[in-house]
């Protein structure tokens, strides 16, 4: 399978040529920010049957962290040695069908099967869509069931 794709650099823009396995499918705002989605397709052919475990495999710009007993305790943004953060200021904002999830737990009891996609915003991205809440970007899971698509 042959893809084109479309890179910036510096202010010039050119055409590659993509092959191999299918990258992560981003898609961008009227911005031009880019917005990380897991699609259906590609939902349906993770090893993942949870949305944490589906999440931890494929959210690489967040820590994901449990207990002792594998429940999961926290989601935190990746950053460097030398950032400075305010408590609680590092977590993004999970959206499951526009309800916030406080308690990580419900990731783990949410199939994938029930998933419909995944979308990805960056902090910069999260705060222009959720306020200043969402500084360590915003997750949005959205379900088949509330999409009406069984």
């Amino acid at each position: 399978m042959r893809q084109l794709g479309l890179i910036a650099f510096a202010g010039m823009v050119g055409l590659v040529s993509l092959s191999g396995c299918a990258p992560p499918q981003l898609q961008s705002d009227v911005a031009g920010n880019s917005v990380d989605v897991i699609s259906a397709e590609e939902i349906s052919r993770s090893p993942s049957t949870n949305a944490w475990d589906l999440l931890r495999r494929r959210a690489r710009q967040y820590d994901f962290s449990e207990d002792q007993y594998g429940r999961p305790r926290e989601v935190r943004t990746r950053r460097g040695r030398s950032t400075i953060t305010i408590a609680g200021a590092d977590t993004p904002l999970i959206l499951v069908d526009g309800a916030r999830i406080i308690d990580f737990a419900v990731l783990r009891d949410l199939s994938t099967g029930s998933i419909q996609s995944v979308e990805l915003l960056s902090g910069i991205r999260g705060t222009v869509s959720q306020g200043t809440n969402a500084a360590a970007g915003v997750i949005y899971i959205h379900t088949w069931e509330a999409s009406g698509i069984n």
